[in-house]
């Protein structure tokens, strides 16, 4: 199976993510069918679909005509078969239980033809908490949006220990297809990568509101105005390269190594050695040394750019 294989997809869930995930797969030409138990809850669905275009077009982002050829793609049903017959992809956004999506996975393990890939949007979970019994181990697939799906460029893609190659690539594939930046997670891990590192920062923003240390409107204006603002350029491993940090003296280098991946970390050994010996190289992770001061440059003018956007 290929990406050309993909004509139709599905999406199982009506909610707040379920209408935005459709919404990416119709504007990029998708024939696509939302399912949910109750036609009360498809109506609100198509609600919330004409609202988000109808900001899309307030903004510019796309056309009146761009809006009604949405529209016409998305159909919407209460029928699970039908969704588990026409589609060659669905997708998976109903509530964060295990026995819940085992139970979903299982009717459309049974009822989808065998080439239909399956994907969940679980936010937590990992397959095997609730699709190890499935027959086509091969063709399911973690596809993890951030609300708003319609809106978030970012979809973390994670496979389970069954799921092939090919599927995985297709459905990185298919995320740039419908204009969103597939990002790999290469393991199963509960929370997958953007939750593990939102939830470190904001268990931190609790702790430091907890003792005192800044009012919670300090913190959040704090991390909007600095790390945040600069996080559309560079993440904190590319402000490591960008901030010259591998080019302090080696004394240092290894304090802060041993810093970063000390006793209270709860990593292994074997990674606590890992992270320091990555430090310890001095090197940067993405800026080649001889252009440094260009990257510099770049990371200057996006930054200037986005300070005359936003303050004045």
């Amino acid at each position: 199976m290929n990406l050309e294989s993909v004509k139709r997809v599905g999406v199982i869930g009506a909610g707040t993510m379920g209408h935005g995930i459709a919404i990416n797969f119709a504007l990029s030409g998708y024939p696509t069918i939302i399912c949910d138990v109750s036609e009360k809850v498809l109506k609100r669905s198509r609600e919330n679909i004409r609202s988000a275009l109808r900001l899309f077009e307030e903004e510019e982002l796309i056309t009146g005509e761009e809006t009604r050829r949405v529209v016409n793609n998305i159909t919407t049903t209460t029928d699970l078969k039908k969704v588990a017959g026409e589609s060659d992809f669905i997708t998976e956004t109903i509530v964060e239980r295990a026995e819940d999506k085992r139970e979903l996975f299982k009717r459309l393990d049974e009822e989808c033809p065998p080439d239909t890939i399956l994907a969940s949007n679980t936010s937590w979970m990992v397959l095997s908490d609730f699709a190890s019994g499935l027959k086509r181990q091969d063709r399911i697939v973690i596809t993890h949006y951030f609300a708003p799906p319609h809106i978030v460029p970012g979809v973390e893609v994670a496979g389970g220990s069954g799921t092939s190659a090919e599927t995985y690539n297709l459905t990185c594939d298919l995320m740039k297809a419908i204009g969103k930046v597939p990002i790999k997670v290469l393991k199963e891990s509960a929370g997958g990568l953007i939750n593990r590192l939102q939830d470190a920062m904001r268990r931190e923003a609790n702790v430091l509101w907890a003792e005192g240390v800044a009012s919670a409107e300090d913190i959040e204006l704090g991390i909007i105005s600095t790390c945040g603002f600069r996080m559309p350029h560079e993440g904190s491993m590319k402000h490591f390269d960008l901030a010259g940090m591998w080019k302090w003296p080696k004394d240092v280098l290894d304090a802060y190594a041993y810093r970063e991946a000390d006793g209270e970390s709860g990593l292994s050994p074997e990674n606590v050695d890992r992270i320091r010996h990555r430090y310890a190289e001095g090197r940067p992770w993405f800026v080649d040394p001889k252009k440094f001061d260009e990257a510099v440059e770049k990371r200057d003018r996006d930054f200037i750019r986005r300070l005359k956007a936003l303050y004045k």
